[in-house]
C-alpha cells in the first residue's frame, strides 16, 4: 500500500514539474459537434400560426428562412393539417420576394417579416373571391395561373368556395393556394393589372 501511494505521489510530482505542452490548434467538424436541433452559424428564423379556415377547417401555416446570410436566405412556407401532414410547401429566395423581405435585413427583422409573410393576405379568405376566368381567355384578369393549372381546375376551386390562403411571392404578386380538406392546390398569383 505504501509503495502504491509513493508511486502515485512521484507520478503527480513528475507531471507538475514537466514543461507545459505546446498549444496546438484543435480543428473540429462543427456539424458533428452541433447538438441536435441547434442551428449552425448563419441566418435562421422560423414562425408558425394556426389558421382557422371557413367550413371548420383547421391548418397550421409555418415559415422558415435560412441561409449563410439573411440576404442569401431561402424562405419556405408550409401548410399542414392539424395532424401534421404537409399539404403544401414552396420555397423562394428572399431576395426574389421584396414584397415580404427586406434584402438588407438582419435576423430579428427576418423573423418579423416571416411572421407577416405567413399571414393570409386573402380577404375574404375564400376561393370564390378570385377573379373569374372567362371562357376562351388565356387567363383570368389580374391573375397568373401556376404551371399546369387549367381553367377547369381554377374555376372548380372558385366554385367550391373553399378556403384560400394567399401570401407574397414576388415584388407585386401574391401566390394563392386553394384548400379542400386535406388537399392543397397552388392556383397561381394575383398580380396587379397593367393598363
Amino acid at each position: 500500500m505504501k509503495r502504491t501511494t509513493l508511486a502515485l505521489s512521484l507520478l503527480v510530482l513528475a507531471a507538475a514539474c514537466s514543461p507545459p505542452a505546446a498549444n496546438e490548434a484543435k480543428v473540429e467538424d462543427v456539424a458533428s459537434t452541433t447538438p441536435s436541433g441547434a442551428e449552425s452559424a448563419g441566418c435562421f428564423a422560423e414562425s408558425s400560426r394556426d389558421w382557422s379556415a371557413v367550413g371548420s377547417q383547421y391548418y397550421v401555416v409555418e415559415g422558415e428562412a435560412r441561409g449563410a446570410t439573411c440576404r442569401e436566405a431561402t424562405a419556405t412556407i408550409r401548410i399542414s393539417s392539424q395532424q401534421g401532414a404537409v399539404l403544401f410547401t414552396q420555397s423562394y429566395p428572399t431576395a426574389q420576394v421584396p414584397l415580404a423581405f427586406n434584402p438588407n435585413g438582419d435576423q430579428t427583422g427576418l423573423r418579423n417579416e416571416l411572421e407577416e409573410w405567413i399571414s393570409n393576405t386573402a380577404d375574404p379568405a375564400t376561393a370564390d373571391t378570385l377573379p373569374a376566368w372567362p371562357a376562351g381567355a388565356a387567363k383570368p384578369p389580374g391573375f397568373q395561373p401556376a404551371s399546369g393549372v387549367t381553367r377547369n381546375t381554377y374555376e372548380g376551386a372558385r366554385g367550391a368556395q373553399g378556403p384560400l390562403f394567399c401570401y407574397p411571392d414576388g415584388g407585386e404578386s401574391n401566390a394563392c393556394v386553394a384548400m379542400a380538406g386535406d388537399r392543397a392546390t397552388l392556383l397561381g398569383s394575383l398580380t396587379p393589372e397593367r393598363p
